[in-house]
């Protein structure tokens, strides 16, 4: 085995070699500590931005780790600021060093770092041969250097005086203000093992695991719609119990996650960017959250949060948003924005809707749970896992959004976190065997449809005038969308309460991917290889399936990004599995009309990274030299979409900070095909947390990066059935296809895409004697046809141009063609699914093999 050696502390950028990988290493030179692995991507570009350990040139402050949660914007015309957060655990993991707010109170634990880089060099950095991101580096920070409490008091140095509430910080407090001490650690005595000291030297408290943050721009979905500010979002993850207190009655019940539960719990955080300023909204919830993401509520009034999260761990508890009615206070008492005596905390809050707001969890009716195969209905137990692992269920549903009780009523009145909503989604009246009886906390006619609650990234539709997002569920690996196709109509209306707030939200569900063996295939370029085990992967199994849980299916994915093409809808997943064998990190293309992936069940390959039984890690070699620590997993942890910081106009200017405004940012990404898009990642990278990590006291390891990708695109051609004769209908007009959605057609997705590089036109004929369709990409039927007017066939033109099926070129996809004699209709499918059913006995359907490829 070959160990780092221990090396001078880098500047941000100086690090080149790469983290991420294509496939196992399988050359000597891809075994060498500081240098990159197997970088040979199929359908992806990486380099390398800032690597954690390194540190600022003048500040002498490291980026720490691990990174999780990621954006970028405009600082100004000449400046983009890229910034990440690190989810660190300060003594569960290892201290950062401490984070200095203005008042002197410091915290270790996570922090939130920005780095600014020349916009110009930014934008060609990825496609250049320049040298490293030192070159275009400027500047490094921290995102804020105020915070306020869940007592909406801005923190000062710790004290443990109970009625000084701006002493304190909501994870180990109590509502009455005590604060609950860390446990103190013991030496082992006897047959009682040692107990580690958990209390922080680097900090009076500590952030716990920010996660997967959201960078939301004032204004996105329209002058006045969405946030009012340019905000960051986070929030600390999950129940601190089980590792920082101690059991408080020595042998149980109780255990320190109940003390955990009896604290202000977890801080839901939301970043005034221009001031500089952190608040804790508990009106967002107190229970800890993977990620918080605006969508478009559609009103000038309201927010719409989708918090998504483990609900202090607490199971089950349903898929949640947050609703928020802007301009009120928490008793729903409008806030004077021109008032002096009004604090700057609560303008801010009540103009982005954080101070009058409540949580809304998923539910459904009796009959919906029976049409998803739910036999038994019951709010304790987790049904959408049934639902999402079911592979035979029915693929959309509909359901309305629902708060239970609880909503937070203003910083005057601190509840403990178990007092909030976290136990009132399974609350349905059950009678204890101790004869108690639960209150029940169901909506009138449903119940939440509850799940387990590790449920991690969501993404937003980049289409802003959608309210749509998907959601991975961590728990199952399968992944969900969400539509709330009304709330244009409910959420200023729906308020039979007259509490200002909608009584509930309506939403339409599709699953996407479900989380049974089968439901994903990973097409990996001829790369993605995992890497050797005698006995698990003697053979090389590649990352077309998840090799360490050998299931053709997403396992545990955590990192998820929605982007818009001018070709393209792509889901960016990534997954958190304990991967041995690398985790993955891959793109879905999907319908932007259904949310289906095209083509049916394939994924992408970009890269793949870390696992216990990696070369790199058994040879002792890291990124930077000297940065190995020990083998372990590794995560891609989110993307973000920075093309429009990158684009240049016709006369080769940048869109200005102005342009990007609002709605700009958004109609620039959506206006470049996906091969001009431009991304930033980051990876968690825990085997190298030696070497400048530990001694920067940047706990654990990782690396931002810029990547694009290359997967098979193309023209989506859709697919519409006429209901009135059962023949299907293809086009590639959009306008086409919405004009004649609902006139007597029913839209089924995109059928196929053509690609852009097809050699050979698709042609589609009207036939005017019987009506319907017919498509054809061989030139001789073609001209048989024109040649004869008398079959009743017009030529209507070509509708995108595929490759006949004895041209078509390695990895495309089949269009098999099949001809029912009785109708005289033909049917076009990529499912060999669809085919084989059309194909059984006695259905009239015949197999006319491949008509071309795609």
């Amino acid at each position: 085995m070959v160990f780092g050696f221990s090396m001078p502390t880098r500047n941000i950028g100086e690090i080149v070699a790469l983290m991420p990988e294509a496939s196992t290493p399988d050359q000597t030179s891809e075994l060498k500590d500081g240098f990159s692995g197997d970088v040979d991507f199929p359908y992806a570009n990486f380099k390398v931005l800032a690597t954690v350990g390194e540190i600022d040139p003048v500040t002498k402050k490291a980026l720490t780790g691990y990174p999780d949660g990621q954006a970028a914007w405009l600082k100004d015309n000449d400046t983009v600021r890229v910034a990440y957060q690190s989810e660190s655990y300060a003594t569960m993991s290892n201290e950062t060093y401490p984070w200095l707010m203005e008042t002197g109170v410091k915290f270790t634990g996570s922090h939130i770092h920005f780095i600014d880089y020349d916009r110009s060099k930014f934008a060609s950095f990825l496609n250049d041969n320049s040298g490293p991101a030192s070159q275009m580096f400027k500047t490094s920070g921290e995102l804020f250097d105020r915070v306020f409490n869940a007592f909406g008091l801005e923190v000062k140095p710790k004290n443990t005086i109970k009625t000084d509430l701006a002493a304190k910080w909501g994870n180990q407090t109590n509502p009455d203000g005590t604060i609950v001490e860390f446990i103190s650690g013991s030496p082992a005595s006897g047959t009682t093992p040692a107990v580690k000291d958990m209390r922080l030297t680097q900090g009076d408290f500590f952030f716990h695991s920010f996660c997967g943050s959201w960078y939301e721009p004032a204004n996105k979905y329209g002058a006045g719609i969405g946030l009012a500010d340019d905000v960051w979002l986070t929030g600390e993850e999950w129940n601190i119990g089980r590792s920082m207190f101690a059991d408080p009655d020595g042998s149980g019940p109780l255990t320190g996650t109940d003390v955990a539960n009896g604290t202000m719990g977890l801080a839901s955080i939301v970043v005034d960017i221009k001031n500089e300023v952190a608040y804790t909204a508990p009106a967002l919830g107190q229970a800890g959250y993977e990620k918080l993401m605006p969508i478009n509520s559609q009103n000038k009034d309201y927010v719409l949060i989708v918090a998504s999260g483990y609900n202090h761990d607490i199971n089950p508890a349903p898929l949640k948003v947050y609703v928020g009615r802007k301009g009120y206070d928490a008793n729903g008492a409008v806030i004077d924005q021109a008032s002096a005596t009004v604090s700057e905390r609560d303008k801010f809050l009540a103009r982005n809707g954080l101070l009058y707001g409540q949580l809304y969890g998923m539910a459904a009716d009796s009959a919906t749970f029976a049409t998803l195969g739910i036999t038994t209905v019951d709010a304790d137990t987790k049904m959408l896992d049934s639902y999402l692992t079911n592979a035979s269920a029915p693929t959309t549903f509909s359901a309305r959004y629902y708060p239970t009780s609880f909503r937070w009523d203003g910083f005057n009145t601190p509840e403990a976190v178990k007092d909030t909503e976290v136990f009132r989604w399974a609350q349905d009246g059950d009678t204890s065997s101790t004869g108690i009886k639960e209150a029940n906390s169901q909506p009138t006619g449903y119940t939440f449809f509850n799940s387990d609650t590790k449920v991690e990234h969501p993404a937003a539709d980049p289409d802003i005038t959608k309210s749509r997002y998907v959601q991975n569920h961590t728990a199952t690996g399968a992944l969900i969308g969400v539509d709330f196709n009304l709330i244009a109509k409910e959420i200023g209306a729906n308020d039979l309460d007259k509490n200002g707030l909608p009584d509930y939200l309506s939403a339409n569900l599709t699953r996407i991917l479900s989380g049974a063996n089968g439901a994903l295939t990973v097409d990996t370029g001829n790369k993605g290889v995992g890497h050797f085990d005698a006995k698990l992967n003697p053979n090389l199994q590649t990352a077309q399936k998840h090799i360490e849980a050998n299931k053709n299916a997403m396992v545990a994915p955590d990192g998820l990004f929605w982007a818009k093409a001018s070709d393209a809808d792509v889901l960016i997943v990534d997954e958190d599995s304990g991967n041995d064998f690398g985790e993955r990190k891959f793109a879905l293309r999907i319908d932007p009309v259904t949310m289906q992936v095209l083509p049916d069940a394939t994924g992408y390959f970009l890269a793949q990274a870390g696992g216990e039984k990696n070369p790199r890690a058994l040879a002792g070699v890291a990124a930077n030299p000297g940065d190995f620590q020990k083998a372990r997993g590794s995560e891609f942890s989110g993307s973000w979409d920075v093309t429009g910081l990158v684009t240049r106009k016709a006369d080769g200017t940048f869109y200005t900070k102005a342009e990007l405004a609002g709605t700009g940012n958004q109609i620039v990404e959506s206006s470049r095909p996906l091969d001009e898009h431009v991304f930033i990642g980051v990876l968690q990278q825990s085997t190298e947390s030696g070497g400048a990590v530990a001694a920067n006291k940047a706990d654990y390891g990782g690396q931002i990066f810029q990547f694009n990708m290359d997967i098979p695109t193309g023209t989506p051609v859709y697919r519409l059935l006429d209901r009135a004769d059962g023949s299907h209908f293809f086009t590639n007009n959009v306008k086409e296809r919405d004009a004649i959605t609902g006139a007597g057609f029913t839209y089924e997705g995109v059928g196929f895409n053509t690609p852009n590089k097809g050699t050979q036109a698709l042609y589609r004929f009207y036939n005017s004697s019987k009506g319907g369709h017919f498509y054809t990409a061989s030139e001789a039927e073609k001209n048989a046809l024109v040649a004869t007017p008398s079959s009743g066939f017009a030529l209507e033109g070509n509708i995108g141009n595929v490759w006949t099926a004895g041209s078509a070129i390695a990895g495309s996809t089949p269009v098999y063609r099949l001809f029912n004699a009785g109708s005289g209709m033909h049917v076009f499918t990529t499912s060999q699914l669809e085919r084989s059913t059309l194909l059984a006995p006695s259905t009239g359907w015949a197999d006319e093999g491949i008509g071309f490829n795609v």
